[in-house]
């Protein structure tokens, strides 16, 4: 048995399949690949896996993670060309990383950078968004959708172009079982609390995922 720590991108021609799919297409991939699984114990066993921040869907990204146990022992740069031979496209294996224990705690991720390009009118003032001692919006949570403020978990935001009438934005947000902030909240504030802003079509790109500021793979 062999586990490992799998990172994996996800583009345009895949982003709108939900998690639950991706697991089940992942399962479908390791079945063509010929290797197998480590299972669970137990009255309903299930494949060793975990992954880490599902993306929601219509996200692209070049840094997801899921830990993988294999029946098995692979190099790692064999493993990611064996997974890379049977997925579908628009999903890729980027590394491997074989480990002990929990060397590796996808737990710990807890921030994440995104690039956030939306059409848009107004302006845009996110020094003054920033200056902000608090950020108030509607906020989708277990209990139900609330009032939170968000602005604890805005780690930066950066005005990276604006051209016919594009914004791109990166920004560093709060990842993680504690709190888990979207791009969308981000810009519900910028629409709420700057004059006159207004945010229209967008598309969002998850950068790379975080512990503190260092990456795992």
């Amino acid at each position: 048995m062999s586990n490992y720590i799998l990172k994996y991108s996800r583009d345009e021609r895949v982003k709108y399949i939900s998690h639950l799919d991706f697991v089940r297409l992942f399962h479908r991939t390791i079945r063509r690949t010929g290797m197998n699984f480590v299972f669970s114990q137990g009255f309903n066993p299930h494949p060793v896996m975990t992954v880490a921040q599902p993306l929601s869907v219509g996200v692209t990204s070049d840094c997801e993670y899921m830990k993988v146990g294999f029946d098995g022992s692979y190099r790692e740069s064999e493993l990611a060309d064996i997974i890379n031979g049977a997925f579908p496209p628009g999903y890729k294996i980027l590394a491997a990383k074989k480990i002990e224990g929990k060397e590796i705690d996808l737990t710990k991720l807890d921030r994440a950078v995104y690039t956030v390009e939306l059409e848009y009118d107004g302006y845009a003032d996110i020094d003054m968004l920033l200056e902000q001692n608090e950020l108030k919006v509607m906020k989708k949570s277990k209990s139900g959708i609330k009032e939170s403020d968000i602005r604890p978990y805005i780690y930066s935001v950066e005005n990276i172009s604006d051209e016919n009438g594009i914004l791109t934005l990166k920004m560093c947000v709060a990842i993680g079982s504690v709190y888990n902030l979207k791009p969308q909240s981000v810009i519900d504030a910028m629409e709420k609390y700057c004059a006159g802003f207004k945010a229209g079509f967008m598309n969002v790109h998850r950068n790379s995922m975080m512990y503190g500021d260092v990456e795992f793979l």
